[in-house]
């Protein structure tokens, strides 16, 4: 946008006008208006503005100046309706004419469909003409981006007339992009055939032969004059059976603009069915409905009464009688004769197993897809991070002569070219769990293209060990959507045979031991950790086995199947509502017996635990008699709250909602109301598919748009993935001073932190990297700063408990055997912010005193031996030479991956060495690239347990009054982690490994934020 006044660019404030939403309006000369917006809403102008520059809402300026943000919104013209009852245009219009009005207008619709947003109804009055310049004014879409309680009145917005609206539409449907496309084509056929296709049949019954019949070619004499293909684009358009109709407007636009560039159309035609299928009826009387457009204002959330999510596909298939909008309609023109039979209409051909992308979705279902397209689930096989890591588990675990490219231990196995342990000959490659990472983050690899086995020997074919990213087709990059969840049968079931297991065991390459990595399933509990869900897709899909279209009958409950897919049997859909299914994939269990948890007869590493904790929680809660919130409950739901119109009536900033909006709480399990499908009959409780969370994509494909929309969905939930994540992580923590005070001659400052809004551990899920810190200053009076902790100046700078002194991350460097030697190890020191809390946290606890950093991360731990001095205390010291790198005291412990034994000569916990990465070295010169030893997981703040952690501090030279301030902070990922990874992947790029290039690179560091959760102040007289 431009930087200047509005005055300066033609548009002077005149009259002022009511306020839209969170816009201040004015008059300006020539009917345009002036919009003026707060200066936080650069990102909804822009959005308005793009909009405006495809014909869609009016905006055609827009800029800043000190007062803010301004947009300027012309809706000048004549509407299309007007121009077809003008005397003058009677009859059919010059092709070009009419070809250009309706390339704008499918350039319009295509812009919106792309961005998956809803114009409202398009009818000729919905369109507006002057000049070249063709306008979609679009009033309740702009009201919704503008935070307006209604669109207000405009064209398109009324009763719309028979003639004008489709046949699935008469008979109840909700008006969606499709039915736009078809009245796209009665209005191109109007214009360029000069009369209605159906007018011949007579008002009353246009509507029946819409639904029922073809409509007529154009005379010989128009279709002569025409481009050889338009006939049959418009044709298409308007075809019956909506299967055959184009299935996106972008196509249509296109080819019109060939025509008229007098270029050949290559329209797609939509593949028509093999044989005559049973169709369905559309929905049921309801004339008392409104057609239903973008965002109108929703009532307030309900909480259902079971913790679950909604169950759609009971209201996916409409049934009833009558084409009640047409029949109303009719009434008003005079008596009607007996209403004819509803036609038998299918809305959109049967889904596949090859069309389950979102897209195929979006045409009955397009407000989940946009939701899910602004999730952490679509780009959960996209991810930087992700497809970098598991690169490198796969390239440097179990690396040596006989294995020089890797082993790929979570990768598919063939005997025939597996990597083997030179001892045991057992194999290595697949060992860890097969495809353990692309099952939960990319299942639908499955469905379309199996990763190939690896192949780690020498010369073996390099194309099996690409990045995951690299070997998917298009369904699998789309990570976990619609077609993987909506496929799900249940968990998987050792008694169920059927092939697929996820990965209940690991083997042992060290002894060909194998190891339960479910000790869930001993109680009955199947299914839990390492991709333990089960897919029938044939449940789903209409498809028979032999692959040819199944007919609609009722499904196993004895309701109607949906026209495009089957209605799922009831324990299928009950399992997508609770938490277990989450658990199927967020438990995350690592081959290789913990130390830690091999003393709870544990043969397994638990990596990710938040279903874990969950259960733990939950079993808390049932016994005070209270109902435990499931994953969907929070997740899935407007849980913590929604941004509802008007400033708080504290005055409080509260940036996690839109200027102009305010905070209002909801309770887990509190759902939204809306309709399922697009022509569901009526409105339900529905579940939101934002799945939010604490993470911001660092994919590039998830673009910054996303990120900073300033808007609100239609339920009041905020768009942007920022604001979301924010909500969720604000409203998740009590953080206090507990009483500071004064305690001889220096202070003692107590914090007090508890987890009061989940139900598992925070930080969750990859609890190990996520950091959640507290930044502490205390001042005197005159300012000085008499103790800081916890401070990072920039968002990529590192916290400074520790410094890297260096990190490897060249994997060049290689020991006898032909293995990696300080791969992903770090040379570290202590940095000023050391912790020196007592007791350790790591050990548990909920009462500690001290100073440093706190830090709820979560850690590895790795078996050393003291090479140094062991002290009185059980603990290594340093020696002559040592102490200025944290390892340089230590070396390699005897780890025993079968039993999780650590030989060495300390004990009491003494024994296991923090290190920083999932998998590496023990520091940058010694120790081969293994996964940790043990895994820390005591550090995170459990449910509704409150945290002390008592700062001692000094005070000499201070002056009191002490003024306190303390922050409770967050940040995805620690910066190092993300460097090393980059130096990584540029180190493989470089040796031709990458085809595609890096998997992440530094400009990641980008994303990275620190997110103020909470700030506290205290004075110590």
């Amino acid at each position: 946008m431009n930087r200047g006044r509005p005055d300066a660019r033609g548009f002077v404030a005149g009259a002022p006008l009511p306020p839209f939403g969170r816009a201040s309006r004015w008059a300006c000369a020539g009917g345009a208006e002036l919009f003026r917006l707060g200066v936080g809403e650069g990102a909804t102008a822009k959005r308005l503005l793009a909009l405006g520059e495809a014909g869609v809402g009016g905006f055609v300026d827009g800029g800043t100046d000190d007062e803010g943000v301004w947009l300027a919104r012309d809706l000048s013209g004549t509407g299309l309706d007007e121009l077809l009852r003008a005397p003058e245009r009677k009859g059919p219009w010059p092709w070009r004419e009419a070809l250009a009005i309706a390339e704008r207008i499918a350039v319009a619709l295509a812009a919106c469909e792309k961005a998956s947003l809803f114009p409202g109804p398009l009818t000729p009055g919905a369109v507006l003409v002057r000049g070249e310049r063709v306008t979609l004014p679009s009033p309740r879409l702009v009201g919704a981006l503008l935070g307006a309680q209604e669109g207000g009145a405009g064209r398109g917005s009324g009763e719309i007339s028979p003639l004008w609206t489709p046949p699935e539409q008469a008979g109840g449907a909700m008006w969606d992009s499709a039915a736009n496309r078809y009245v796209l084509g009665l209005v191109l056929y109007r214009l360029l055939a000069g009369e209605h296709p159906f007018s011949g049949a007579g008002l009353r019954h246009a509507l029946d032969e819409a639904a029922q019949r073809e409509a007529p070619p154009f005379v010989e004499k128009i279709a002569h004059e025409l481009p050889s293909g338009l006939q049959s684009l418009v044709l298409r358009l308007l075809h019956p059976d909506p299967a055959r109709r184009p299935a996106g407007v972008q196509g249509v636009a296109d080819d019109l603009g060939r025509f008229l560039r007098g270029e050949a159309a290559g329209a797609r035609r939509a593949p028509a069915p093999d044989k005559p299928r049973r169709t369905l009826p559309s929905a049921p009387e309801r004339a008392e409905e409104k057609t239903a457009t973008v965002a109108p204002t929703q009532p307030p959330a309900r909480k259902r009464e079971r913790s679950r999510p909604a169950r759609p596909w009971k209201t996916l298939v409409p049934i009833g009688a009558g084409l009640a909008v047409a029949a109303l309609a009719l009434s008003r023109l005079g008596a009607a004769p007996p209403a004819p039979s509803r036609p038998s209409i299918t809305p959109i051909a049967a889904l596949s197993s090859t069309q389950t992308a979102a897209e195929d979705c979006a045409a009955c279902h397009p407000r989940q897809a946009a939701e899910w397209r602004r999730s952490v689930m679509a780009h959960s096989v996209k991810s930087p991070l992700f497809n970098a890591l598991e690169s490198f588990i796969e390239e440097q675990v179990g690396r040596d002569d006989d294995c020089p490219h890797g082993a790929g231990i979570l990768r598919r196995v063939d005997s025939s070219t597996a990597c083997r342990d030179r001892q045991s000959g057992v194999a290595v490659t697949g060992s860890g769990g097969e495809h353990w990472c692309v099952n939960c983050h990319s299942p639908a690899e499955k469905m379309e293209r199996p990763l190939p086995p690896w192949d780690g020997r020498p010369g073996g074919d390099a194309a099996t060990r690409r990045p995951v990213r690299d070997l998917l087709g298009q369904r699998g990059l789309e990570g976990i959507s619609c077609g993987f969840c909506h496929t799900v049968h249940g968990p998987v079931s050792p008694r169920g045979g059927r092939g697929y297991q996820g990965n209940p065991t690991w083997t042992s390459f060290v002894t060909g031991a194998v190891f339960p990595a479910r000790p869930e399933d001993t109680r009955g509990l199947f299914g839990i950790a390492n991709s333990g869900y089960e897919q029938r897709p044939e449940e789903f899909l209409r498809e028979a086995r032999s692959g040819a279209p199944a007919a609609i009958a009722p499904g196993p409950d004895g309701q109607l199947d949906p026209g495009v897919h089957r209605r799922p049997p009831a324990s299928a859909r009950d399992y997508l509502g609770t938490s277990e299914f989450c658990g199927s994939c967020h438990d995350v269990r690592l081959f290789g017996s913990d130390v830690i948890g091999a003393r709870r007869g544990e043969h397994f590493k638990r990596l990710r635990n938040a279903y874990s904790e969950w259960a733990a929680w939950a079993r808390d809660e049932e016994r005070r008699g209270k109902t435990a919130a499931t994953c969907q409950d929070c997740h899935m739901s407007t849980y913590p709250g929604i941004c509802e119109p008007g400033a708080p009536a504290s005055g409080a900033v509260e940036p996690e909602c839109p200027p102009g909006t305010h905070f209002v709480a909801r309770a887990p399990g509190s759902f939204p109301e809306g309709r399922v499908a697009d022509n569901s009959p009526r409105s339900s409780a529905i579940t939101t598919h934002y799945f939010s969370g604490v993470d911001v994509p660092l994919s590039p494909e998830f673009p910054d748009a996303l990120i900073d929309e300033a808007t609100l969905d239609a339920h009041q939930i905020p768009l942007g993935a920022r604001r979301r994540r924010d909500l969720l992580l604000r409203h998740t923590f009590r953080f206090d001073i507990d009483g500071a005070r004064r305690s001889g001659a220096g202070l003692e400052v107590p914090i007090v932190v508890e987890n009061v809004g989940a139900g598992h551990r925070v930080p969750a899920g990859f609890s190990q990297e996520r950091e959640i810190w507290v930044h502490l200053v205390v001042r005197d009076r005159d300012g000085r700063v008499i103790y800081e902790v916890g401070r990072v100046d920039r968002p990529d700078e590192d916290l400074r408990d520790k410094v890297f002194v260096r990190v490897n991350t060249n994997p060049s460097s290689l020991d006898a055997r032909g293995r990696p030697e300080g791969l992903f190890g770090a040379d570290v020191r202590d940095g000023p912010d050391v912790p020196r809390w007592s007791p350790p946290p790591e050990l548990g606890g909920i009462s500690f005193r001290g100073k440093g950093l706190v830090n709820f991360q979560n850690g590895f731990l790795r078996c050393v031996r003291c090479i140094g001095v062991i002290g009185p205390d059980g603990r290594c010291e340093p020696g002559p030479g040592q102490g200025f790198l944290r390892a340089d005291r230590f070396e390699d412990g005897d780890y025993d991956l079968d039993t999780g034994e650590c030989r060495s000569n300390l004990s009491g916990g003494h024994e296991l060495f923090e290190t920083y990465f999932p998998l590496g070295a023990l520091d940058a010169s010694r120790g081969i690239a293994k996964g940790p030893d043990a895994i820390v997981d005591t550090r995170s703040l459990p449910p509704n347990v409150p945290l002390r952690y008592t700062y001692d501090l000094g005070a000499a030279g201070g002056r009191a009054p002490f003024r306190v301030e303390a922050r409770l902070l967050f940040r995805a990922f620690p910066p190092f982690l993300i460097r090393a990874f980059a130096g990584y992947e540029r180190e493989q790029a470089r040796r031709g490994l990458r085809p595609s290039g890096p998997s992440i690179t530094e400009e990641a560091l980008d994303r990275l934020e620190v997110v103020e959760l909470a700030k506290v102040t205290a004075e110590v007289p």
